[in-house]
């Protein structure tokens, strides 16, 4: 659970490897912490759909 303290708001992170296991559950983190994410991965159909989920839980995400 994260500390309501910590927010990422106003801030944009690029996650490399965003297409699954930690580097999929970074960028999800990191948007549920308020930032805008890059999903980079050589997998691109994988970077789409961990983009796609965090578009759909209403923040904002870009696969690459």
């Amino acid at each position: 659970m994260m500390d309501s303290t910590f927010t990422l708001e106003k801030k944009t992170a690029i996650v490399v490897g965003a297409a699954n296991g930690i580097g999929r559950a970074t960028a999800l983190a990191f948007a549920a912490a308020g930032a805008r994410v890059a999903c980079a991965d050589v997998e691109e159909p994988g970077a789409k759909a961990t983009a796609a989920e965090i578009e759909k839980s209403g923040a904002h995400a870009l696969p690459v």
